[in-house]
């Protein structure tokens, strides 16, 4: 067998010649390279194909000539090829892997491999979808950070340093700005390209990526990931052969650093959980509520779709059985008592209130139930406690909190029901010969309007559809009786549903076509200022496949861009970080 005292002198010599070592360096340069381990070259021996996989161990063992075998091995690790897998070709995969290659350019002398592994044949196809096909790229950055933060149900904690120190809301803002994209902010914060297309930030994302050297594989599936004894990552493929047989071939490929950017889907939950990290459930969020019985043929809400409230307030009611609590039965409870008869009379435990929920936004009535902000903002919330009651709970609609706000503004108090009930008695006086029916008699000023003309301007409270149904079906008062002779009861009835209207949840609906979880790997066990596991280094995660999720209105896509940018310059880092100390 060759030996390779040779072949180090000679590379040594060739260091010495090429980086101008002196005479005071070759000591320590000596110790160094003692210590140092030599690792195989792999770029030319790991290839996609079963083929390849079995030539590599013929080559390491009985067929390959021990000289070549150790001349392999003379490959200093600083001097070898690097390489940055990203698992996911989404929103934050896409931006992870430009964010590491242009980090990586930015270093000199120094090549490395950005590999983007998507199963499916299309990079981003959620963006394609979002927003109706305009892609609501971001929300209003020139809010507050914590009124952006408090869009978070999860995460919003832990992405403040992100949002303030890493990669803000204005530097994805001036990263698509700077790249030719002209962004337009809508009333209600949503921010969209102004050529209303998805295919603009799409374009705009995958030409960045090319730009920057970043290669791109679809249809390349990727089955499980494993570190080896050097700490690398090995990712098992499986991709399409190239005959047109349904066989797939089995590869693998080896990265220095690794990038999960798998989203909501289960693979990427998988290999986190294999490489020792805790998931949390993934349970569905932003959807809208069903009510079969509203909208059934003697629903209220039947032939309402379509009717929208400007500003509704939507309170869950946290029960033991939506936090996973068995309640103890009737025979237990007297049992208890009968033991300990002192004791149960002595004291009696005041009940505490029940938690609760609270969202609040506009609110539009469809075919099937109830959607809108107000809607998506409490399914977010309270994802959890919906999944677990299986989506069959109530819900409680106050239509008009803004005019009870108004009302205690003005020094009045007591309950909802009561401050309503107050002001609707009142047109017992004021309009005693009007129908109930005929429209909502409470009025508010248009919020929306900004001109001084119209500055006095009211609109009602409740739409008129919605009223009518509201008085005549849900209160139960008859469509011909006017004011002046309402009877009290009545009032308190239509006051209680407009202040608390019960509605039945009896299912869930997806949201248009977008789809968002609650839960994914768990953030105490990651360094949110590189988006690095804490327990396997060189392992980064960005986008969903975190327990981090927001709210309809850009904020999702604003997580990506963060935590995707973070994660691949964290990554380059990592890969490159002894040639930089170098």
């Amino acid at each position: 067998m060759l030996s390779l005292r040779p072949i180090q002198v000679m590379m040594f010599a060739f260091h010495i010649h090429t980086y101008s070592i002196n005479a005071y360096q070759i000591p320590r340069l000596i110790v160094s390279w003692s210590l140092k381990t030599f690792h195989t070259y792999n770029d030319h021996f790991r290839r996609r194909s079963t083929y390849t996989s079995k030539l590599q161990s013929s080559i390491c063992g009985r067929c390959m000539p021990s000289a070549l075998q150790s001349s392999s091995q003379d490959i200093p690790h600083e001097n070898r090829r690097r390489r940055i897998g990203i698992i996911g070709g989404g929103a934050s995969g896409m931006f992870s892997a430009t964010a590491a290659a242009d980090a990586i350019s930015k270093i000199s002398s120094i090549e490395c491999d950005v590999v983007v592994l998507e199963g499916t044949s299309k990079t981003m196809s959620k963006v394609r979808i979002s927003g109706g096909g305009r892609c609501n790229v971001m929300h209003d950055t020139t809010k507050a950070l914590p009124q952006i933060l408090s869009s978070y149900p999860r995460g919003n904690k832990e992405l403040r340093g992100l949002y303030t120190k890493r990669f803000t809301p204005d530097d994805a803002y001036d990263w698509f700005t700077s790249r030719g994209v002209q962004l337009k902010t809508e009333a209600d914060g949503r921010m969209f390209p102004i050529t209303d297309n998805s295919q603009t930030i799409i374009d705009t994302i995958s030409q960045a990526a090319i730009k920057a050297g970043v290669e791109m594989r679809m249809k390349e599936k990727v089955d499980s990931v494993e570190t080896n004894h050097e700490g690398q990552y090995v990712v098992n493929i499986s991709s399409k052969s190239s005959s047109n047989t349904s066989d797939r071939v089995k590869s693998e490929e080896v990265f220095d650093s690794l990038i999960l950017a798998t989203g909501s889907f289960p693979l990427g939950h998988e290999i986190a959980r294999s490489l020792g990290h805790d998931i949390v459930k993934p349970v569905p969020s932003l959807f809208t509520l069903d009510s079969k019985e509203l909208t059934s043929n003697e629903g209220i809400f039947n032939g309402l779709a379509g009717v929208s409230v400007p500003l509704a307030q939507l309170t869950l009611v946290i029960n033991d059985e939506m936090l996973g609590i068995k309640q103890s039965t009737d025979e237990s409870i007297e049992s208890d008592a009968s033991d300990n008869p002192p004791a149960a009379k002595k004291k009696k435990k005041r009940k505490k209130k029940a938690p609760t929920i609270v969202q609040e936004g506009p609110l539009l009535i469809t075919h099937h139930g109830v959607s809108g902000p107000a809607a998506l903002r409490l399914s977010a919330f309270a994802a959890r406690e919906f999944n677990e009651v299986s989506y069959k709970c109530e819900v409680k609609i106050h239509f008009c909190p803004k005019y009870e706000e108004e009302l205690r503004d003005m020094n009045k108090s007591g309950s909802s029901e009561s401050l309503l009930m107050d002001a609707l008695w009142d047109m017992t006086r004021m309009i005693p010969k009007r129908r109930v029916a005929t429209g909502c008699p409470l009025f508010l000023k248009d919020s929306e309007t900004n001109r001084e003309e119209d500055s006095q301007k009211t609109l009602p409270v409740i739409p008129k559809r919605l009223w009518q149904a509201l008085v005549t079906e849900a209160s139960e008062i008859p469509s011909t009786i006017t004011w002046a002779d309402v009877s009290k009861k009545m009032v308190r009835s239509l006051a209680n549903n407009i202040s608390a209207f019960p509605l039945k949840v009896t299912s869930k609906s997806t949201f248009k076509e977008e789809f968002v979880t609650a839960g994914g790997v768990n953030l105490k066990e990651i360094t949110m200022s590189r988006m690095e596991s804490k327990i396997v280094p060189g392992l980064f995660m960005c986008g969903e496949v975190l327990n981090v999720d927001g709210v309809t209105g850009g904020f999702n896509f604003m997580g990506c861009w963060s935590t995707g940018f973070v994660a691949g310059e964290s990554a380059a880092n990592f890969c490159c970080q002894d040639l930089i100390e170098n």
